[in-house]
């Protein structure tokens, strides 16, 4: 009996064992519903960092071609390749200002086209001397894989095809003791640069969800999920550069918090508030939807049509209503042909409105007023 539960307990040891491999090399040891989460943020970080690095390789680049032809010292064989990697990183470069902000999916791939140069690039270097061995396509196996974010599982394949690649053209191209040499070195270094990937990105990947969660729990109100008031104001002024047309306030308060927590319990209070708060992040959208007090909500709309902003106010209406809740809703519009956006201005009409529809609401002689 002991002897079975032991190898149960080792068989899900092993099972956990492999399954923590496994989730290593996919998603840099993190869960796949977590980093594909983090798949914005990832995508985010490697465009900035294409800013930077192709920036510097394409300057890297043609400082070398300029070298290359007008200095006789230095290797002017070399010069079309140097010119060659200067224009496909300049290319990178462009694409990755113009062209992503409109496809930020596109970032992998130009990712791939910036590792693939600097692969291409060390090979034929390393391939120009039969009877020397390769420095430059090891250096670049070892640094290559770490400038980005990117599934471990990912850039380890493209190692392995680097090597493959590299090992084949030497066998074929080099002297036969430098070739062993290189083939050695390759497939070592390619092994501990897979094996640094691995580390490397488990850190970065665990660091990038670390920060996200610190930013998540800065800007959210953990009840209710919406965005807190500290996020509130720090978005409020830049509201009227997101919009293009006209710009939306919807200003709400919860009817009866109060008269719920005394009657009910404090829980289903936050259950009600939890509750709008979904209701209108479903309608508004997460990012513009806020909690900025106890039973206050915001949400602002970006060129969105009045009409079918009074109906969808209607709607969630009726959707709280069936659940036995009220709440009191105010709007304000301006469009962008008013001139400019005076952003208080356009929240104290919201809300103006809001207490205007509140005091209707406790005037109906069902509803026992209370002081608030």
């Amino acid at each position: 009996m002991s002897m079975a539960w032991q190898n149960r307990q080792w068989g899900a040891e092993e099972v956990t064992g492999i399954r923590k491999f496994r989730d290593l090399f996919l998603y840099a040891g993190v869960e796949k519903e977590e980093y594909e989460k983090l798949l914005p943020g990832i995508h985010a970080e490697n465009r900035r960092l294409l800013n930077v690095f192709s920036l510097l390789a394409a300057v890297m680049f043609f400082l070398l071609f300029v070298a290359s032809t007008f200095s006789d010292n230095f290797a002017s064989i070399n010069g079309a390749t140097y010119l060659l990697c200067g224009i496909e990183m300049l290319a990178v470069l462009l694409c990755s200002r113009f062209v992503l902000p409109k496809h930020p999916a596109l970032v992998m791939l130009l990712v791939l086209v910036f590792e693939v140069t600097l692969y291409a690039f060390g090979i034929h270097i390393s391939m120009l001397h039969a009877d020397k061995p390769a420095v430059s396509a090891v250096a670049l196996l070892l640094v290559s894989p770490l400038l980005f974010y990117d599934r471990p599982i990912r850039l380890s394949v493209l190692v392995a095809v680097v090597v493959t690649v590299f090992c084949g053209m030497v066998i074929c191209a080099k002297t036969p003791d430098v070739a062993v040499a290189d083939v050695w070195n390759m497939v070592t270094f390619g092994i501990v640069a897979v094996a640094t990937t691995l580390f490397t990105m488990s850190v970065k990947i665990r660091s990038l969800a670390q920060s996200k969660q610190i930013e998540y729990m800065s800007q959210t109100d953990l009840l209710t999920e919406a965005k807190n008031r500290n996020h509130y104001e720090n978005q409020l002024l830049g509201y009227p550069k997101m919009c293009t047309s006209s710009l939306a306030c919807v200003y709400a308060d919860v009817n009866g918090l109060h008269e719920m927590n005394n009657k009910h319990g404090h829980a289903a209070g936050d259950k009600m508030l939890c509750e709008v708060s979904e209701a209108m992040r479903q309608r508004f959208g997460n990012e513009h939807t806020y909690r900025i007090g106890g039973d206050e909500f915001v949400a602002f709309v970006v060129d969105g049509q009045s009409e079918r902003l009074s109906s969808d106010i209607d709607q969630l209406k009726q959707s709280l209503g069936k659940k036995g809740y009220h709440v009191s809703f105010g709007i304000a519009v301006r469009e962008k042909t008013q001139g400019e956006m005076n952003m208080q201005e356009l929240v104290n009409e919201a809300e103006a409105n809001m207490f205007a529809s509140k005091r209707e609401f406790y005037s109906q002689s069902k509803h026992d007023r209370r002081s608030r």
